[in-house]
């Protein structure tokens, strides 16, 4: 209970509506281009590693309470966003001293999870086919003769790996924008301030 307050701390809630703002720009522009990946988890991720899974698992319920009222479906994915976040606030603990290897370790553990968690939901809820740009993907495994679990796996494996290395890389972006003044007021963000960020 004492993580959780801290965790929610005056900056880390003023800073939910702007990685809401980052997870919702990223869904209107895979939106508009027809994407096949997603690009609607960089502010969850963002947020995660430096004030905590609390504060990210917040974010990403918001975010997809909104992106599921334009595109329903985005509702039954909610437990892959939760999870990513609870997984980047703990990851956000370890202080890696090379920026470049903690966003490759980022990268892989949120391919995992996202395929590990968003396969069952594919098969189970909606037979495969979300109706998502990543639905023509599926389908052409599925003609090549893969069975459902497959082809599903594959798409994921290809969707997930390019959206989720952007991810990382965009959320490392952005926390190395930030300057060692800000980053301190957060939970987390002092591991940032000595690492080759600022090199």
């Amino acid at each position: 209970m004492k993580s959780i307050k801290k965790d929610f701390s005056l900056m880390a809630i003023l800073l939910i509506p702007v990685a809401v703002a980052i997870n919702f720009t990223g869904f209107g522009i895979v939106k508009l281009l027809q994407l096949p990946i997603f690009l609607d988890s960089i502010g969850t991720v963002f947020i995660s590693l430096i004030a905590g899974p609390w504060i990210g698992i917040t974010t990403a319920v918001i975010t997809s309470l909104i992106t599921g009222s334009f595109s329903p479906e985005y509702f039954a994915f909610m437990p892959v966003s939760i999870t990513m976040a609870f997984c980047m606030g703990i990851l956000a603990r370890f202080k890696f001293k090379n920026m470049i290897v903690k966003t490759i370790v980022c990268a892989f553990s949120l391919v995992a999870i996202a395929i590990l968690v968003s396969a069952p939901i594919i098969v189970y809820v909606y037979g495969g086919n979300t109706g998502n740009a990543t639905a023509g993907i599926t389908a052409f495994f599925l003609a090549t003769g893969s069975n459902i679990w497959n082809a599903v796996f594959s798409t994921n494996l290809i969707t997930e790996t390019t959206d989720k290395i952007i991810t990382a890389i965009v959320a490392m972006a952005i926390i190395k924008a930030m300057s060692a003044r800000y980053l301190i007021k957060f939970k987390y963000g002092e591991n940032y301030i000595n690492s080759d960020k600022n090199a």
